[in-house]
């Protein structure tokens, strides 16, 4: 740990830049369990609570989509949860959308697994309800209606 730590003094003591990487290099080589030492992207959980919701409530159609685009997204690269804890939300997700909207068909966990780590891989961010009503709006309309209804209770 010394001679990491004298990398992250000599670094600092050269360039504001390379002392923020430094130290991110270093930090991230104390963690055992990256996923562990992550904090949730606080201003990115604020901008998509809408998803907290939809995983709540569920959907009547697209839930294949809806994991693929945002809530994988979501769960990991802005809540920075571990693979196993996405898994168990995504599988609630799936769950509410059987038992409020009668939406019951097989999404295999594997196939779930596999978009996680890629995501995570990827490091891309959900699409917002303004990009989902651009690349899919038939989803938007879904997703906007089940908002609206939980707004409404």
């Amino acid at each position: 740990m010394g001679d990491r730590w004298a990398r992250v003094l000599e670094a600092c003591s050269e360039d504001p830049e390379e002392c923020r990487r430094a130290v991110r290099k270093f930090l991230e080589d104390m963690c055992r369990d990256p996923s562990m030492c992550r904090e949730p992207r606080r201003g990115l959980v604020e901008r998509y609570s809408w998803v907290e919701e939809v995983i709540r409530s569920g959907v009547p159609d697209g839930r294949s989509r809806l994991i693929l685009y945002i809530i994988s997204r979501y769960l990991v690269n802005v809540k920075n949860l571990d693979p196993e804890s996405a898994i168990h939300i995504v599988e609630e997700f799936i769950e509410n959308s059987c038992k409020n909207h009668g939406n019951c068909g097989k999404i295999y966990r594997s196939w779930i697994r596999n978009v996680l780590r890629h995501v995570k891989e990827g490091g891309w961010l959900p699409w917002r309800l303004e990009t989902l009503k651009d690349k899919d709006p038939d989803l938007y309309s879904i997703v906007v209606s089940v908002l609206s209804k939980s707004e409404a209770n």
